[in-house]
């Protein structure tokens, strides 16, 4: 077969024998691609910034129909989203997408609005846009890209429209109303600003969400339902999620001396 120029973002790494990694790279054009890539690691290697966690790459690849692993022949670094892994928050909010990303993610099914949520969402966490947002809009756009955003618009149960006192349902995919026994120990209350603020972000084009601003409020709000809509759908456990549960827990001007006792996630 003829070789394949695709654009990805690395998701995961392994060593391969003494000079030889396998990559798993989440790609525009094809999806899912995993395979081996030879003679980069030794002696003194280069370009090893080329196969790190969530950098963005070209590749070149020759795809075999009869091998699980393909083999690849050049992986260029396109972008290191350096100024996200010099901060840890916005670091294990990027290991946090990538972890997303590979459990739904299948091999040569392609989805470029997913690729777009991830892609546009690493740029936005290197540019500085609040780390914690930046996740929402990722979330949802996911979610979106997935065939499985929320339904906020309306009650899932009675088609009322959507307005105050109304609650969101993991198990029945949005809203419900009061009248319709909303509020059950497994229900999230929804603000008039929740359900604005998570169906703008569905409407929006997503290189245009980054100028949707959030109260703390609405944001904290947002993602307890989105946790919980994210556990129904993806039932997986994420490494991710348990570190920023405890970066939460530390004064940011802190981060530096509390991290000594907490555990690092793998990049």
């Amino acid at each position: 077969m003829a070789a394949q120029k695709a654009e990805g973002i690395i998701l995961k790494k392994y060593f391969l024998r003494e000079t030889s990694y396998i990559l798993v790279v989440f790609t525009k054009e094809f999806g899912k691609v995993q395979g081996t890539i030879k003679g980069v690691r030794a002696p003194y290697p280069q370009f090893a910034g080329n196969f790190e966690i969530f950098a963005k790459c070209e590749l070149l690849f020759y795809k075999k129909s009869k091998r699980p692993l393909d083999l690849i022949t050049q992986c260029q670094l396109v972008d290191f989203f350096l100024p996200a892994r010099k901060d840890i928050e916005r670091l294990t909010y990027a290991n946090y997408f990538i972890e997303l990303i590979n459990i739904v993610a299948a091999d040569y099914d392609a989805n470029v609005a997913l690729y777009e949520a991830l892609s546009k969402s690493l740029s936005n966490l290197r540019e500085g846009l609040s780390a914690r947002r930046t996740s929402r809009i990722f979330e949802l756009k996911f979610l979106q890209a997935l065939g499985l955003s929320p339904q906020m618009g309306f009650c899932v149960d009675c088609a009322t429209p959507a307005e105050d006192n109304v609650f969101f349902r993991a198990s029945s995919g949005g809203v419900i109303c009061a009248a319709c026994g909303g509020g059950r120990s497994q229900d999230e209350p929804a603000s008039r600003g929740t359900v604005n603020f998570i169906k703008k972000i569905q409407e929006t084009d997503i290189d245009k969400t980054r100028h949707i601003k959030v109260s703390r409020d609405v944001g904290e709000q947002t993602e307890k339902i989105l946790k919980k809509f994210l556990k129904y759908h993806v039932d997986r456990p994420i490494k991710s999620l348990k570190f920023l549960e405890d970066l939460k827990k530390i004064p940011l001007p802190c981060y530096p001396h509390k991290l000594a006792g907490m555990t690092p996630l793998p990049l």
